[in-house]
């Protein structure tokens, strides 16, 4: 039996710069890819941001970041109509699954909807190119979507144009939030309306969404199943509790507000005064760093700053490793959908005390009794009495079934096989659907999407069911990031060894952004010299004398608005410099692996696509298909190879 070819459109899906966010999806399609019965490919995206204009004039803002907004989506168009911008394996997944890293537009004004519009118009192109490629076959047999909203409006479009079914997997704790929003549940519920099933991964999750969804609360009924997050707890193996930390708390994840951080540290500090030989240990970061500084300076005045350990985040190896030697591990979040790291505390063989915050209630109850405690939320006194409770009865815990009652229930072998029922339920009735005659992807599409002749782009392959690209030797980017705030925190998260190799066009340092060490080359760019220089032209020449000023007036009397006017000018001045610039790095000899003479231009944000026109239009440069994703994804690829699919830490 053929394996079922599966789109899977997730917006949070590990990358090089957020390697957690989104792990939950890539475990689920890992554990589906390894029954075998599945083939896999990814859309995911990368924000091309529009925020980086520092024109005086909010108007000039505007109109620059529209461009620019404009020029991403043209430049997404001709690319990814070719088939796929970048289908390599991700990382860290690199052999088994196949990811698109689609550019999407985003800017501090977007809402809700137009991330929605933005991101389908990055999809529909992507999907276009396929479609031509398959010979008038849907490339897929089915379409995943990984939360309702944004991905399931996608979904819908895509599986609508194929003529296949779809279904919705919600793992969001904004779910409620976003319905809040009229546009927002009206696109919700018209994707529930053509959904094949709608899964969600708690039961407090579904009880949201029926609250949200009363419009469509029978056709969700019918849809609605709950199937957990797949888990690796083969990752998480329990130790002998002689090898533990006696004392030692520990809590993994964001630190962030909704975290109950604050609950935390409360609840720890009054639990020390009871047990004076207790630590925490706080594994992961903050949103920004007010708010680390702010948990640090909550600590100092609870006293508890010597007992408390503020850690940078760890990937799952050092996760597990913590886990061995904690005693405890606590949770104090206000929401959670789900929660991973619970489950893989306990497959670790360590109890838990958590908050009653949804996902945990599921994963702990209904009897806590073997796996730890439930209090209330935002509560540190039950949090803290639950603690010393909990540590009072320590040796009670069983490991060993701990970690095979987490198994059982959230393993990933357990729910792909829950998942693959479903799928293959869905696709037997996809395939009577369109052997009835449901819309080919040779016909008109519903969604808009057109068949055709592909425009292929070099070394692209077919994605979908086709099979992974085959990567030839690709020479490295260019990088075009005229924000250099921008560039550096992209930049820096990328392998040193990749950044020696790269040329960065930016602005000249400002004093206060340093780029990250290692950079092969950087070419910087007065984007003001241009524009100086026209308004030091149009001054007149000084005269001396009232009457000499007099006579200039007279002999020159347009001389102030002139002047005003060049003034006025300068987004069009910095532009044509940036422009300028890109284009006489595009000109350099290009390496000789690069068999067509090409250099690829890869833009940071929108600005920098708009900076890149000139080198595009006049057959100097491509333009990457990607952003610093797309590159890190390759560049391992390319240098890993054919190693196998290296551990997920």
């Amino acid at each position: 039996m053929s394996p079922i070819r599966t789109l899977v459109i997730a917006r949070w899906y590990p990358a090089i710069d957020d390697p957690v966010r989104g792990s939950f999806v890539a475990d689920q399609v890992d554990a589906l890819v390894a029954t075998g019965r599945i083939e896999a490919t990814v859309a995911s995206f990368e924000f091309v941001r529009l925020n980086r204009v520092a024109e005086r004039r909010e108007s000039e803002r505007e109109a620059v970041a529209g461009r620019a907004a404009t020029a991403v989506h043209e430049r997404s168009d001709a690319l990814t109509l070719g088939g796929t911008p970048a289908v390599t394996g991700t990382w860290p997944h690199l052999v088994s699954v196949p990811v698109a890293r689609l550019p999407v537009p985003t800017g501090p004004e977007d809402t809700p909807t137009r991330e929605a519009d933005d991101h389908l118009a990055a999809i529909v192109p992507f999907i276009e190119g396929l479609a031509a490629r398959s010979g008038g076959s849907p490339p897929f047999d089915l379409v995943h979507a990984h939360t309702g909203f944004p991905d399931g409006v996608l979904a819908a479009a895509v599986a609508r144009s194929l003529g296949v079914p779809f279904l919705i997997t919600e793992h969001s704790s904004r779910t409620a939030e976003l319905l809040g929003d009229p546009d927002v549940r009206r696109r919700y519920a018209a994707s529930v309306r053509q959904a094949a099933k709608v899964v969600v991964v708690s039961e407090a999750l579904a009880a949201e969404l029926r609250a949200g969804l009363r419009d469509v609360a029978g056709l969700l009924d019918e849809r609605l199943v709950v199937v957990p997050n797949a888990v690796p707890v083969e990752r998480f193996a329990p130790g002998a509790h002689g090898e533990r930390r006696p004392g030692e708390l520990l809590y993994v994840g964001t630190r962030k507000a909704g975290k109950g951080i604050a609950t935390l540290l409360e609840a720890f500090a009054l639990a020390r005064r009871e047990r004076p030989d207790l630590s925490l240990r706080l594994i992961g970061r903050s949103p920004t760093d007010a708010d680390e500084a702010r948990w640090h300076a909550r600590a100092v005045e609870l006293d508890v700053a010597d007992a408390v350990s503020f850690e940078p985040p760890a990937d799952r190896s050092g996760v597990a490793a913590a886990m061995a030697r904690a005693d405890v591990f606590v949770h104090a979040s206000r929401r959670e959908t789900f929660g991973v790291v619970l489950v893989e505390a306990l497959a670790s063989g360590l109890p838990v005390v958590a908050t009653k915050s949804g996902g945990a209630d599921g994963i702990l109850g209904p009897d806590t009794t073997t796996r730890g405690m439930l209090v209330g939320v935002d509560d540190p006194a039950a949090m803290a009495d639950a603690i010393l409770r909990t540590l009072a009865r320590r040796p009670t815990f069983d490991a060993a079934s701990m970690h095979a009652d987490a198994e059982a229930r959230f393993g990933a072998s357990a729910v792909a096989d829950q998942l693959l029922a479903i799928y293959e339920e869905i696709a037997a009735s996809g395939v009577a659907g369109r052997v009835a005659g449901a819309a080919r992807v040779s016909g008109p599409p519903a969604s808009g999407i057109a068949s055709g002749e592909p425009r292929a782009q070099a070394g692209q392959g077919a994605g979908g069911g086709a099979g992974k690209e085959q990567l030839r030797p690709h020479p490295l980017p260019v990088i075009v990031g005229f924000n250099r705030v921008q560039a550096a925190r992209q930049l820096g998260a990328l392998p040193v060894e990749l950044l020696a190799g790269l040329t960065l066009v930016t602005v000249e340092d400002p004093g206060d952004q340093p780029l990250p060490a290692g950079i092969g080359t950087v070419v910087a760019v007065d984007l003001d010299a241009d524009h100086r220089a026209a308004v030091a032209a149009a001054r007149p020449v000084p005269a001396k004398g009232l009457l000499g000023r007099i006579a200039r007036r007279t002999r020159d009397p347009h001389a102030s608005a002139r002047i005003a006017a060049v003034q006025a000018d300068r987004p069009r001045y910095r532009l044509e410099t940036a422009r300028r610039h890109v284009a006489e790095v595009a000109r350099r000899p290009a390496r000789s692996e690069d068999a067509d003479g090409l250099r690829d231009l890869l833009c940071i944000d929108g600005y920098d696509v708009l900076a890149a026109a000139t080198a595009l239009d006049s057959g100097l440069a491509r333009l990457a298909p990607g952003g610093t994703r797309w590159l890190a994804d390759r560049w391992a690829a390319q240098t890993r190879g054919s190693a196998g699919n290296p551990a997920r830490d």
